[in-house]
């Protein structure tokens, strides 16, 4: 029930200084996962976006 609050809230005015700082309290304190609080945070996708960043940055070699 929390997380699909947050999830909302994320949705309807992106993830705000204040809407992260509930998270990371709701997360420190055991209301929510892990999982939740990677997702609610967009560790993933910030991982992802960094992973294809770094193939686009490499030196292309010549053969």
């Amino acid at each position: 029930m929390l997380y699909r609050t947050l999830k909302k809230l994320k949705e309807r005015n992106g993830l705000t200084d204040d809407l992260k700082n509930k998270i990371d309290v709701f997360f420190a304190v055991g209301r929510i996962t892990e999982e939740q609080y990677n997702d609610l945070m967009d560790v993933n996708k910030k991982e992802v976006e960094d992973s294809k960043e770094l193939v686009n940055q490499r030196i292309p070699t010549t053969v």
